[in-house]
């Protein structure tokens, strides 16, 4: 009988029996994690900053390794009671909202954020979309009192809305320039996630990109038609993991780039251009019960019929915990079997005899992503060497 596991999954197995973990838990490879943050760094030239995606990282513990890694202090963030969070845990950051708020998500950041030494008027832009919301910040700023730093959301080829028109970004440059003592323009953001995803018969990965980037460019005119002499600190944001190998050619309108689901890399990020990455985070859930054959409830022959002389079928584990959005990594021939049903309580899957996991074992399964999946289930247990070196908890909203 060959071993459940491989070497590097029979060593998280140990190391979480050791640390006495007996729930499904996020394993976090620290070592892994940076090595993937040195690839990601090195890909970043010099005049361009590395803002990375708070919401594929959304523990604090591991944004600080990887600001300090990456050397930045960029963040992108996607959830507001994580910006409070982030500013009262990272004061000097500069942080660059990664979808459009509702103004009453923003009137209540300023409302309750906590004591901190950060500056929103320095440190903050807010993401606008349209001319409505645009309108509503405005009355929100006069209500407060405070000046708000706008960048906007221009649509480059992926149209889940923003700006869909350089003469549309124009009319509300125009705008945010008659109003100054409300808000100030900071940049543009423009999400390029489409570029590789239309099958090559209907357009090249070249030519998705070359179109972006011309549609970047275009409306960094049309910004410079409103404000002829634009500081060099205007932030032209775009790209993420799955372009962001690309955005290290020159021809790239970039300053700004986001990246963060590589340095994890769950399932979804299994593309070409991030090859080098390692994936770095895994679900770990023990083993409850572990039964002969595969049985559902019902009179025996339906489950002979459907399962008898099947390999795949020879052992049936019963896990602690369930219906996670991940693909089983560890053993690689278990799979879950669906007839029984979908349970977050206790899961159900199937495997070969010669794989046999017993009770207490674990099964690994790998995100399809990091974000959401590392809010799930406490603490990271922070796996390095050999051994649970720490515990790391994620954002508290």
């Amino acid at each position: 009988m060959t071993t459940a596991h491989d070497v590097y999954f029979s060593g998280l197995q140990r190391a979480l029996k050791d640390a006495g973990i007996a729930w499904p838990v996020i394993v976090l490879d620290r070592a892994r994690m940076m090595r993937n943050a040195a690839r990601l760094k090195a890909w970043i030239a010099p005049d361009k900053t590395l803002r990375l995606v708070e919401k594929s990282l959304p523990v604090p513990s591991m944004l600080d390794r990887l600001m300090q890694a990456t050397q930045t202090s960029a963040l992108m963030v996607f959830h507001e009671p994580q910006l409070r969070q982030t500013a009262v845990r990272f004061p000097h950051s500069d942080l660059l909202l990664g979808k459009p708020m509702p103004v009453a998500a923003a009137a209540h950041f300023y409302a309750h954020l906590g004591a901190t030494t950060f500056d929103p008027a320095r440190q903050l832009q807010w993401l606008i979309d349209t001319p409505q919301r645009l309108a509503q910040y405005l009355d929100l700023a006069r209500e407060l009192g405070v000046r708000l730093r706008i960048n906007v959301e221009i649509d480059v080829g992926l149209h889940r809305g923003g700006c869909a028109t350089p003469s549309e970004l124009a009319s509300m440059l125009t705008t945010i320039n008659e109003h100054p003592d409300q808000v100030e323009f900071a940049g543009l953001m423009g999400y390029d996630a489409f570029v590789g995803k239309l099958p090559a018969v209907v357009e090249s990965s070249a030519t998705s990109f070359e179109r972006a980037n011309s549609s970047y460019r275009a409306f960094q005119e049309a910004a410079r038609s409103v404000y002829p002499e634009l500081s060099a600190s205007v932030c032209w944001n775009g790209s993420g993991s799955p372009t962001v190998a690309l955005h290290r050619q020159n021809r790239s309108p970039l300053n700004d780039i986001s990246a963060g689901s590589c340095l994890l890399k769950g399932t979804m990020f299994d593309l070409p251009l991030l090859r080098d990455f390692e994936p770095a985070v895994f679900i770990a859930s023990p083993i409850l019960k572990a039964i002969e054959g595969s049985r559902l409830a019902g009179p025996p022959w339906l489950s002979t019929l459907l399962f008898a002389g099947r390999k795949q079928r020879q052992q049936t584990y019963f896990t602690y915990g369930g219906d996670w959005r991940a693909r089983i990594e560890s053993p690689p021939h278990v799979a879950e079997n669906k007839y029984f049903g979908v349970s977050y309580n206790q899961a159900m899957f199937s495997g070969p005899s010669d794989e046999r996991l017993a009770v207490d074992d674990f099964l690994f399964l790998r995100p399809h992503q990091s974000e959401g999946t590392l809010l799930q289930m406490g603490p990271l247990q922070v796996f390095e060497g050999s051994r649970i070196v720490d515990a790391w908890s994620p954002f508290t909203e």
